[in-house]
């Protein structure tokens, strides 16, 4: 690796590095634990914006959370499987679910596979409303901890390095050729298609490979929480993954989805915690606010400090 690329990684190292120390810096449970909750919507708003990249506005992402939840759940509830393994399979299950889905649904664009998604999540979400012996029902299931010993602060670093680990993919998937499909099929599908690529193709990879890892988001969320039931990820949690990944801003896959995740889950929880039932206002107060002073959402941050930076003198 050349001095150049190590330099330009430097501000990614340390922030990981600063990630691994937050629990030796942060004595508040409550924070640490909104923390927790920060990086496993962070995974689901980077697999929404995978997809919205290739020009598809996904409003089903709390279902394929759902799905990886509720596949973990079961398999450790009453199998006894291992909740790691359980994370996994919840992960291929949504994946699996994705891809008939996708290729079924992708044909659609715009406005139309917008609908047809929110109206499958709806149907995912009163599917497990009314098969109480599966589900649970409004009851919920109590899925067991991933092991017996884990603690908060265990889950903090399960969840860190799910963030880390599907952050890579997400972005060497989207420096990759591959990625640069994506972009051409989502700013000029017509100019894509005449070239011999298939745009379903690449629209159902992008779908797929998002849901795998918002399956495991879900999963870990679940045997957090220690508990699922269909309001857990319905239709509100799948707008405010798509909130989340406009204010932080869809121009990068990995930064602006964690950024928006971490602002709006984290600090917006944190901040309505000072004000009882006010998690609404100001979630809504902050997207405003984001959205009028940084309409590119709060990855456009990075040119501002550019500006600060010092200048080259003319010649």
């Amino acid at each position: 690796m050349n001095v150049d690329r190590l330099k330009s990684l430097a501000p990614l190292i340390v922030v990981v590095a600063f990630g691994f120390c937050i629990p030796l810096i942060i004595t508040d449970e409550h924070l640490l634990s909104l923390t927790i909750r920060g990086f496993l919507w962070a995974v689901a708003c980077m697999a929404w914006t995978l997809s919205f990249r290739t020009g598809q506005f996904v409003l089903a992402q709390g279902a394929f959370m759902a799905f990886g939840a509720y596949t973990s759940s079961l398999l450790t509830i009453n199998l006894q499987m291992s909740g790691w393994l359980g994370l996994l399979a919840g992960g291929v299950v949504a994946a699996l679910i994705a891809l008939p889905l996708g290729m079924a649904l992708l044909r659609l664009r715009g406005i139309y596979f917008a609908i047809v998604t929110l109206a499958f999540g709806e149907v995912v979400r009163v599917l497990a409303t009314i098969l109480v012996g599966v589900t649970g029902g409004t009851t919920g299931l109590v899925p067991p901890p991933l092991s017996m010993s884990i603690g908060r602060v265990q889950y903090y670093y399960v969840a860190l390095l799910l963030l880390i680990v599907s952050g890579l993919a997400f972005w060497r998937i989207d420096g990759s050729r591959l990625g640069r499909v994506f972009r051409s099929v989502s700013s000029n599908p017509s100019l894509t298609e005449h070239l011999g690529m298939h745009l379903m193709k690449y629209r159902v990879v992008a779908f797929t490979v998002g849901s795998f890892f918002t399956g495991i988001a879900g999963a870990v969320f679940a045997h957090y929480l220690r508990f699922i039931n269909p309001e857990v990820f319905g239709l509100w949690q799948s707008i405010m993954i798509v909130i989340m990944s406009v204010v932080g801003g869809t121009g990068s896959v990995v930064a602006g989805p964690i950024l928006g995740a971490l602002v709006l889950s984290t600090g917006g929880d944190y901040l309505a915690g000072f004000m009882l039932g006010a998690r609404p206002l100001i979630l809504g107060v902050l997207t405003v606010i984001i959205m009028l002073f940084l309409p590119d959402g709060l990855v456009s941050l990075k040119r501002y400090f550019a500006r600060l930076g010092p200048r080259r003198e003319e010649a």
